[in-house]
């Protein structure tokens, strides 16, 4: 299927999760996003025209930790704002989810750098939360969003992740250990 005929099926696709995501129905979102790399891309990307709600808006209105942090490693915008203006952090703390919008506050660090989600959906998200580095081993090739271009991180190597799951990559694109400008580990 060409790329043109492609993006009309898989944008009928995010919107009927969008749907099930705003009826409360995570379950059937994450079923149909397991193995679906681009199609979850999308999603954590998408964004409802007439409202500009995200999944990650209708996840904090429902107060649902596993789908924000599963949005957030999937590289969901945090910033993004409604036609009101609020994030999803404020309609967190407008329906009384604090301790959510805690949690969504804390992702957003370093969401405004170079760590900051890519428009790009086949890209995962980065970060630099290195006091949260957790070791991890890459069972497939994993390509990151970092600085406005992509890294690639081969299958079996070795990378560090934070409490969201996004790779930890520090100055020049290093993953193994994310390194400081110096060269020396941020871990």
């Amino acid at each position: 299927m060409t790329k043109a005929k492609k993006e009309p099926v898989l944008l009928e696709q995010v919107e009927r999760l969008y749907a099930k995501a705003k009826a409360g129905r995570w379950d059937d979102v994450w079923l149909a996003l397991a193995g679906e790399r681009e199609l979850a891309g999308a999603c954590s990307r998408y964004v409802k025209p007439s409202s500009r709600w995200t999944f990650l808006h209708q996840a904090a209105h429902a107060g649902n930790e596993g789908a924000v942090r599963g949005l957030v490693r999937l590289g969901a915008a945090l910033a993004a704002q409604s036609t009101d203006g609020e994030t999803a952090r404020d309609v967190a703390v407008k329906r009384g989810h604090v301790a959510l919008a805690t949690l969504i506050a804390d992702a957003e660090r370093g969401a405004d750098s170079l760590w900051a989600p890519s428009s790009d959906a086949t890209l995962l998200p980065s970060s630099s939360a290195w006091e949260e580095g957790r070791e991890r081993r890459a069972w497939r090739e994993l390509c990151v969003g970092y600085g406005g271009g992509r890294i690639t991180i081969p299958a079996g190597a070795r990378y560090y992740v934070d409490a969201f799951e996004r790779v930890l990559v520090g100055w020049h694109g290093t993953y193994d250990p994310p390194g400081g400008m110096d060269g020396a580990s941020m871990l």
